[in-house]
């Protein structure tokens, strides 16, 4: 079986699954996707409190799917809220046919170059069963990562970490806390990302105390 594989349903897997089926449109086409929604960075439960893009509407979508303001309730000048980018992803996959071709909660741990041709992939133990095809190891012809910087989560190790009494976790796991924004009484927030400067903005906005640290 001549199976094509694009790794995450993101932004970029996504336009390279509807390109590569515009130029292909019989290949055995594969989408696996670690999560259990679409989007990379925007999957659902990525969308912590207040999350935007960089982007004003008419900057940020593809040139074949517009991104509509009656649609999506956009203004002019606004930025993309992280749910309405959500949704934009999700329909385009379903506009070009592509959600059929996903498997969620599917993720790859390592892929194998093998001579001849090909590449061996084997499946994260999550990921093993049916939803992976019936077994933790597949074959493809082609394979695409489509996994950008902002795909795995970054979490330095601090001394005392398991002793300190407090959630102390990822902004990727922010909507899980999101209850801290009305119970914390002061923060400190780690990094000078836009994840980060979201976070402080977030906490900041409601009264909570907060201390910023940035590597210099």
């Amino acid at each position: 079986w001549k199976l094509q594989l694009i790794d995450s349903s993101g932004i970029y897997g996504l336009a390279v699954a509807k390109t590569y089926l515009e130029v292909n449109p019989t290949a055995k086409l594969l989408i696996l996707e670690s999560a259990n929604s679409i989007g990379g960075t925007w999957a659902e439960h990525r969308l912590y409190p207040g999350l935007k893009t960089n982007n004003m509407i008419g900057t940020y979508e593809f040139s074949d799917f517009p991104m509509d303001p009656e649609t999506y309730h956009l203004k002019p000048g606004q930025h993309i809220p992280g749910p309405t980018m959500h949704r934009y992803l999700a329909d385009y996959a379903a506009h070009f046919n592509l959600v059929k071709r996903i498997r969620f909660d599917a993720k790859l741990e390592s892929a194998e170059h093998k001579e001849g041709g090909g590449w061996r992939l084997k499946l994260a133990a999550a990921a093993k069963g049916e939803r992976a095809l019936g077994g933790d190891e597949l074959f493809t012809q082609k394979l695409v990562l489509a996994t950008g910087l902002t795909s795995d989560p970054f979490l330095p190790k601090i001394a005392g970490s398991e002793i300190f009494g407090a959630p102390l976790f990822h902004s990727k796991e922010f909507p899980s806390h999101e209850d801290t924004l009305k119970t914390a009484k002061s923060v400190t927030v780690f990094g000078g990302t836009k994840s980060a400067w979201d976070a402080v903005y977030a906490y900041a906005s409601k009264g909570v105390k907060v201390d910023w640290v940035i590597r210099g």
